[in-house]
């Protein structure tokens, strides 16, 4: 039979959230604006209640959507693209 799916544990969402909120800024996203203030919420309430979230996440001040997965179980890690938007 196939290994049962472990929930991921409250701390290693905290980990996966500060090192996605870290390559955003590196990617040149500022942490004021409404696109980061709104993913940086998802992450919170993620890492609060370890509900898994998946969304497309308009960021017009960068011409960009931003695709963001955060899962439930530990076989899968966290993640964000940034992805050009075409017009």
């Amino acid at each position: 039979m196939g290994k049962q799916k472990e929930p991921k544990p409250k701390e290693e969402r905290l980990q996966e959230g500060i090192t996605l909120l870290k390559q955003l800024k590196e990617a040149g996203i500022k942490d004021h604006t409404m696109s980061y203030l709104r993913i940086k919420q998802q992450i919170t309430e993620w890492i609060q209640t370890g509900e898994p979230f998946e969304e497309k996440i308009p960021m017009e001040e960068y011409g960009r959507i931003a695709e963001i997965a955060l899962p439930r179980y530990t076989n899968r890690i966290a993640e964000i693209q940034l992805k050009v938007k075409r017009s």
